[in-house]
């Protein structure tokens, strides 16, 4: 057997024989942390409560008023329009539907539809869509056409949502907790989905002749969204421009027709 020889020499003097021996702490507390494994692994298998109930947010009233109507208006731009010539309408009709399709609700019109998106931020390269409301053409208020030999009302893109009337799209449904996914601001987009032609138009929350000439090379995030506000407490939400200026009460939620150069 083959030790090691160690030498004493015995004298008067105190001697100190130092032994090496490591320390080493990266197991300590191993089997705590097994331990919080396992009950990780055994809430996952369980399947525990979540709350992924539903709230459903109103428009908020507006200042100093007993009124709760949310307002929208959509603007067309007519055929031929260019970036640099840009007109508006408030009228189906700027769209390419002639005042029969619309008052008789021909099936290309009354399958056409607003859709607003709702995300987590303005940036696209990171959103997340969490919300969509849907706003059919066969809301919205109307305006005199003449349809043959008859005078009478078509629908415009113009709404007024409410707890009574039109008030498909007034509501917002959103997870009443907050533990799951705490999100209280979010970006509202706007598309109109034309279904004669089968396509989305895009929409802005500006003219789109008031970004000037080299529109272009403008920041998508400063002109394609509205920002919305849940408010959790009493259940209602508020529309802002990007600047914080309130809309949707007496001043409309307004879009326009986006022209790609």
């Amino acid at each position: 057997m083959i030790v090691n020889k160690f030498k004493l020499l015995v004298n008067n003097n105190d001697r100190e024989l130092v032994v090496p021996i490591e320390t080493n702490e990266d197991y300590l507390s191993q089997l705590d942390n097994i331990d919080n494994f396992d009950d990780q692994i055994v809430k996952r298998v369980i399947n525990p409560n979540e709350d992924f109930e539903i709230s459903r947010f109103s428009h908020a009233r507006h200042d100093e008023s007993l009124r709760t109507d949310i307002n929208y208006q959509f603007f067309f731009t007519p055929s031929g329009s260019t970036p640099g010539n840009i007109s508006y309408v408030n009228s189906y009709v700027s769209e390419g539907f002639s005042p029969q399709q619309i008052f008789y609700f021909s099936k290309p019109f009354r399958n056409s539809f607003f859709k607003l998106d709702f995300y987590d931020t303005p940036q696209d390269t990171s959103q997340i869509n969490y919300i969509t409301i849907i706003l059919p053409t066969t809301q919205g208020e109307t305006e005199p056409a003449t349809v043959g030999v008859n005078d009478v009302n078509v629908k415009i893109p113009k709404y007024k949502l409410d707890f009574l009337g039109d008030k498909e799209g007034f509501f917002i449904y959103w997870l009443r907790s907050r533990q799951y996914l705490d999100i209280s601001t979010f970006y509202m987009s706007a598309k109109f989905f034309d279904a004669k032609l089968g396509i989305f138009v895009k929409l802005m929350n500006s003219p789109q002749n008031s970004i000037g000439t080299a529109n272009s090379n403008f920041n998508p995030a400063d002109y394609f969204y509205y920002k919305v506000k849940l408010d959790y407490d009493t259940l209602t939400y508020k529309v802002f421009t990007l600047g914080d200026t309130r809309v949707g009460d007496t001043t409309p939620i307004t879009w326009y027709e986006y022209v790609n150069p």
